[in-house]
């Protein structure tokens, strides 16, 4: 059961808010002096608390400071009755939750009360998945708990006692490196090495040694042999990211690999022996593109495709599982705390909101980055505001791709034209008005427009 603890300087309001809360299923407690509370704090397992601005001679900021330095990831929700907007920006500054006047409606706080603890349940989540030990990691504990990734991790932990090659599709940056570790800790080669190799970012004329290795004298430059990533993987897991950037006549060395696990590293010196190697490795493949419509293409060989693709497995993008996005916030919150050198205590429900409902065409690592650049100049906790601004204003893309324009019967097809522009300028333009909150001059920049012509056009189209 959650607790709520209330510290009020009105036994009054104390006994009532108890009761509003012990109705929802809350476990309440209550004191008019803070003190009594501090000494509660340590090792406690407090859900939220309602901290009353001023109590009596005392300045509840001050009290405000002393339990953040306690326990900074505990949910704070200001209220009194001295409603300035100086002493809320003040508390929410030094890592307030939220912050609520006096007299204030039940339902308002009850809303708040619920968001704070779901806040403080992410970070118990967090925090259990840190005290576990690494052998005990899960996809999970990494990447959420939606529907999605359950799908997912039960795929990698049935293919990875099976020693079949995997194919990762997906879009970029949905953590198709960080699934493929995962498989190699779960499989029987977890004792051998994890190789990876972006395969994109090797020139084409060095790919075959990067994979296979040289010998000594192989080309110009080529002082001593050198194992390529195929050897140094001999016992464990060979991840060939990007795949689909490998050329041709590699394609073709790295099938006869992968079916004979027998390689000759790039060239030799006058005279010398080629010698056959032989390794025993799991290859683990993954890309961002469609494979089969390459091997159509004639850019990939249909060969290689069918031996990499043996096991499948398509990694969801961050929009299909926006569940996930709080965990993933706070997880990431966490971890640049020791790189920044701050610690915020957590997320304005507005801001997770939209960090919800954005769609992250760039996934897991395209969130990771905004939040490390809103956590640079956040105070308290993340804001709206402390976003980057093309996640607060998203540019208009594919809005109403299924809108169905009214054609009245009768229309010459120069007129037909005309009125079907101006009925998707205006569903262009109201749009634009929500999406800013009705704000005329942030409206004009995502229409890519001055002001002057959308003060005109809302003339026109009577929109107010």
């Amino acid at each position: 059961m959650d607790t709520i603890f209330v510290v009020d300087d009105e036994q009054e309001l104390c006994t009532t808010i108890q009761k509003v809360f012990v109705a929802e299923g809350y476990r309440v407690l209550w004191t008019t002096h803070p003190e009594e509370f501090l000494s509660k704090l340590p090792g406690n397992t407090f859900s939220c608390l309602l901290l009353d601005l001023k109590l009596g001679g005392s300045n509840g900021i001050d009290y405000l400071e002393k339990i953040l330095e306690t326990d900074p990831h505990l949910p704070i929700i200001i209220i009194t009755a001295y409603e300035t907007v100086k002493t809320a920006v003040e508390a929410m500054k030094r890592g307030a939750f939220h912050y609520l006047p006096k007299p204030f409606d039940n339902e308002e706080l009850k809303a708040l009360v619920a968001n704070a603890v779901k806040m403080r349940h992410l970070y118990w989540e967090l925090k259990s998945c840190q005290l576990r030990k690494e052998d005990n990691a899960t996809l999970e504990m990494m990447m959420g708990s939606s529907p999605a990734i359950q799908n997912l991790a039960k795929q990698i932990s049935a293919v990875a006692q099976i020693d079949v090659n995997v194919l990762f599709t997906g879009e970029s940056g949905t953590g198709k490196e960080l699934v493929a570790k995962t498989l190699h800790h779960l499989s029987p080669r977890r004792k051998g090495p994890f190789v990876p190799i972006d395969c994109a970012s090797i020139p084409e004329t060095l790919i075959e040694s990067e994979l296979f290795g040289h010998e000594k004298g192989a080309f110009t430059g080529a002082h001593a042999a050198r194992k390529g990533k195929v050897e140094q993987a001999n016992g464990g897991i060979l991840f060939l990211d990007e795949i689909a950037n490998i050329p041709l006549n590699i394609q073709a060395k790295l099938l006869r690999f992968l079916e004979t696990h027998t390689f000759e590293r790039l060239g030799g010196g006058v005279g010398s022996v080629k010698r056959p190697i032989n390794v025993s490795l799991r290859v683990i493949a993954a890309t961002n593109r469609e494979l089969s419509k390459l091997v159509k293409e004639g850019n990939f060989r249909e060969d290689l495709f069918h031996r990499l693709n043996e096991f499948p497995i398509n990694l969801p993008p961050l929009r299909e599982r926006s569940h996930d996005i709080p965990y993933l916030s706070l997880r990431f919150l966490h971890e640049f705390e020791s790189q920044i050198g701050k610690t915020v205590s957590g997320f304005d429900p507005k801001a997770l909101d939209l960090l919800q409902s954005y769609p992250w065409p760039g996934n897991v690592r395209e969130l990771k980055n905004a939040l490390k650049r809103a956590m640079v100049i956040a105070n308290g906790k993340i804001q709206k505001t402390d976003l980057p601004p093309e996640i607060r204003n998203p540019k208009i893309t594919g809005v109403q791709t299924e809108l169905t324009i009214p054609i009245r019967h009768g229309l010459s097809l120069f007129q037909a034209s005309k009125e079907s522009v101006s009925f998707v300028e205006k569903q262009l333009i109201q749009t634009a008005l929500q999406k800013t909150e009705g704000h005329k001059g942030k409206a004009a920049k995502l229409l890519e427009i001055d002001e002057k012509t959308l003060y005109n056009k809302l003339k026109v189209y009577r929109l107010s």
